[in-house]
């Protein structure tokens, strides 16, 4: 299969996808990296960005799932850029928040707490590839706005 087609680069978030090992938090960290980016730039791009990126995310999962026949390829990593986008969103203004909100968000989305689990076993289509990242996401952005709150 080309590599070198936009479908496949928006995936892979620019080839990030393609890395053979810890794909997922490659496409972590750059989902960190354009939400400071986009902080920097303007703080209200996250609520047209985050919607934006879920749509196409689950659209272009599908394509290249038809294509491959791959069920949620390790090469798909914009799924972890919108769950990123989505956990850290509330603490933009605090590094070591962004980046405790990376480690929690990795570890939900390894875990897959319900309603995660449901989304990643049951729903084999693009939806699911973006769904159960989304909710990593907004539990973490809840576990890291209890933190914020405490601390």
């Amino acid at each position: 299969m080309n590599k070198l087609n936009i479908n496949n680069i928006f995936v892979s978030v620019f080839g990030i996808g393609y890395i053979p090992f810890a794909s997922g938090t490659f496409g972590s960290i750059a989902g960190v990296i354009l939400g400071y980016l986009i902080y920097l730039i303007n703080y209200n791009l996250f609520y047209l960005l985050i919607p934006l990126l879920l749509l196409l995310g689950m659209l272009s999962s599908q394509i290249y799932q038809n294509k491959t026949g791959e069920q949620d390829s390790k090469v798909i990593v914009i799924d972890e850029v919108v769950g990123q986008l989505i956990a850290m969103m509330t603490v933009m203004d605090d590094l070591l928040l962004i980046f405790f909100s990376f480690i929690i968000f990795r570890i939900f989305d390894i875990f897959k707490p319900w309603p995660a689990s449901y989304f990643d076993q049951k729903m084999k289509n693009g939806k699911g590839v973006m769904l159960d990242d989304v909710v990593a996401g907004i539990y973490t952005l809840i576990t890291i706005s209890l933190i914020d709150r405490i601390f």
